[in-house]
């Protein structure tokens, strides 16, 4: 039998951040078996009591995109905290990442596996999200560190 996760594609989460205060993310999509491609925003968000409703956020302002374990959302360390209004997954596509500094890797857009890889110049292999697996503590400790103090 399978659990019903608390999350789902679209929804908008907080992510408590090192230092203090969170950053948003949206899950994009989700593989259902504790893998999700996220993305993630800025700014620094203070506090989440008060927090207006939020639903503005839009695919090409994210400040990181990657794949991520879901260890936070299921255990509500990343509270879910609203939904992007008219979700379409179509705006939140599963971009090519960089693997390696040579490699371009494709990956399903339903099931988050490997669809592709192939070789890329490294110069345009740096303007890809860098590929990996990260878990919920390595993003947010990037994500501290990509928004500052």
């Amino acid at each position: 039998m399978t659990r019903k996760l608390p999350y789902s594609p679209g929804d908008i989460f907080a992510v408590p951040l090192r230092d203090h205060g969170y950053a948003l993310g949206v899950v994009a999509r989700a593989d259902g078996k504790g893998i999700v491609l996220g993305y993630f925003f800025g700014p620094r968000v203070e506090s989440l009591e008060g927090l207006p409703q939020v639903r503005a956020l839009e695919a090409n302002s994210a400040i990181k995109i990657c794949r991520c374990g879901d260890l936070g959302l299921i255990r509500e360390k990343w509270p879910v905290v609203g939904r992007v209004e008219s979700w379409d997954p179509a705006q939140w596509n599963v971009p090519e990442f960089c693997r390696n500094g040579d490699t371009r890797v494709v990956y399903d857009g339903d099931s988050l596996a490997i669809s592709r890889e192939e070789r890329l110049d490294s110069r345009e292999c740096r303007l890809l999200p860098q590929d990996g697996l990260e878990g919920a503590g390595f993003v947010e400790i990037k994500l501290t560190r990509l928004l500052g103090a």
